[in-house]
């Protein structure tokens, strides 16, 4: 494993698996394509280097970060903003100071992984499929949807057309007081849409966080709307027939071919509108508990990789629970959906400020590859996924970075969302938006009376891969109620 030269000077303490080195020298780990090993002796920087420790700080009553110092600023008299600004620097700099001297205090959360990657690593393990609590095999519910083959939903033309209608960042979405409608982290690229060679090493900080998947609390989605009732929410109706986070779309239009993972999604109807979240099956559970350190380890690159395109200097520690979303509305057929997409960055040349709207969102991925020729786009249904979540969003364009065995990324390329959609031979587009049409059109034909606090009735959807059906049931368990009082009271 070999460290990015630009960061000998930020680490020249700890290498990636937390043992010391000698001060002011840093090793090279050869990989085979890498000289013999030497010691390079460099300077210590006495430059700052700026970055948060994990977890999280305890969630402010006013500002979300740091960073807010210097919109306090705004708010002091015009004489006074002289000696403000200069406190508020003085500020941050004490603050950027005691992150570098916690960054050597810092507990190794994830256990080391042994580099070069080995092909066995990177084989899946057999699928256990565990039977879920509410819907063992034996169990019919009153409906049903069977998904039949891609196929078939190929040949029918739904209409969808999509719009980006707000945004919002957020340090934790599942907590509405750490959001904010601005642009604050929202990432943009340092380099262009074009083929680069690089050399990041995403190892670095691995042992200091470990990366969990992001709650799938509405509570920042519903904060949004609460800001904007006026136009949402008229005649003591929502004027869209579903919420949800992406995901909990993809998770839908997946089921297309995914044979394999069953799903658990809990919806309730509200003033006319249907609320979805996902509630993890057993063998949802099963996986995330029993993540490899492998598999925590291909994660966090992902985050550190984003990490490099969007900043000359690079944090240690990825903030993943940091994110800028977008509210988005769609049209499906019949039915208007309103969504919401983390966004990984912008384009170089993008601009978006309070005065000025203008750029080019990219999504940013990772792939074991050498050059996009080894992506097998044409039949891999791993590409379905980024398409779906690129088409949700709006996105056209990909920034890949190429890795190694050594978790180094070697090359960045562009790629086109609809290329992967014209090479692919095993999913379409039209397939995918059928099938999420037919399956919002269930769900209103199922669910018929809106909640309350007599009946407080949740309806839970589940797919059982092996049957390829859909199953729904209601339950009233208190673990399943995600409307949070604080909403219901604001549109009762």
């Amino acid at each position: 494993m070999c460290e990015s030269p630009q960061y000998w000077q930020s680490t020249s303490f700890y290498d990636c698996t937390g043992r010391g080195r000698p001060k002011g020298f840093c090793v090279e780990v050869p990989s085979p394509r890498i000289s013999s090993p030497k010691l390079i002796s460099c300077e210590i920087s006495t430059s700052v280097h700026s970055c948060e420790s994990y977890p999280e700080l305890v969630p402010p009553s006013v500002p979300l970060s740091s960073d807010d110092d210097e919109e306090n600023v705004e708010k002091f008299p015009e004489e006074q903003n002289h000696t403000s600004k200069i406190l508020a620097k003085n500020n941050k700099d004490m603050k950027n100071v005691s992150r570098k001297k916690e960054h050597h205090n810092l507990s190794i959360v994830c256990p080391p992984v042994e580099l070069p990657l080995k092909r066995d690593d990177k084989q899946q393990l057999t699928l256990v499929l565990l039977p879920c609590l509410q819907f063992p095999e034996s169990y019919c519910s009153p409906s049903e949807i069977i998904v039949d083959y891609w196929r078939r939903y190929h040949t029918m033309r739904v209409s969808f057309s999509q719009k980006e209608i707000g945004f919002f960042s957020t340090a934790d979405r599942a907590d509405r007081t750490r959001c904010r409608e601005d642009y604050r982290y929202l990432e943009k690229l340092i380099y262009p849409l074009e083929q680069k060679k690089v050399h990041f090493d995403l190892n670095i900080g691995a042992e200091y966080l470990d990366v969990k998947e992001p709650p799938a609390s509405l509570d920042s989605m519903m904060w949004w709307i609460l800001r904007h009732k006026s136009e949402l929410f008229i005649n003591n109706k929502f004027t869209f027939d579903f919420l949800s986070w992406r995901g909990t779309l993809r998770k839908i239009m997946s089921s297309l071919f995914d044979s394999v993972l069953d799903w658990r999604i809990g919806i309730i109807r509200w003033n006319g509108c249907h609320f979805m979240t996902v509630f993890h099956t057993e063998t949802e559970l099963k996986i995330e508990n029993e993540q490899t350190p492998i598999e925590k380890r291909m994660q966090y690159w992902g985050h550190k990789f984003e990490d490099y395109v969007t900043s000359n200097n690079p944090p240690l520690i990825p903030s993943p629970k940091k994110m800028f979303s977008t509210m988005n509305k769609a049209t499906i057929g019949r039915h208007i959906l309103l969504y919401s997409c983390e966004i990984d960055a912008c384009t170089l040349n993008s601009t978006y400020n309070k005065e000025k709207k203008q750029g080019t969102y990219v999504e940013v991925k990772i792939a074991y590859a050498k050059h996009l020729l080894d992506l097998n786009t044409a039949s891999s249904r791993k590409y379905a996924k980024w398409w779906q979540q690129c088409f949700l969003a709006g996105i056209n364009h990909m920034l890949l970075g190429f890795r190694n065995d050594y978790g180094i990324v070697e090359c960045l390329q562009p790629l086109g969302v609809k290329d992967i959609e014209i090479r692919a031979k095993t999913w379409s587009a039209s397939a995918f938006i059928s099938f999420l049409d037919e399956f919002c059109s269930f769900v209103r034909r199922t669910i018929t009376k809106d909640w309350s606090y007599e009946d407080r009735n949740v309806y839970l959807f589940y797919y059982s891969p092996k049957l390829k059906k859909i199953k729904w049931c209601i339950s009233n368990d208190e673990q399943y109620q995600f409307l949070p009082d604080w909403f219901i009271n604001e549109f009762s």
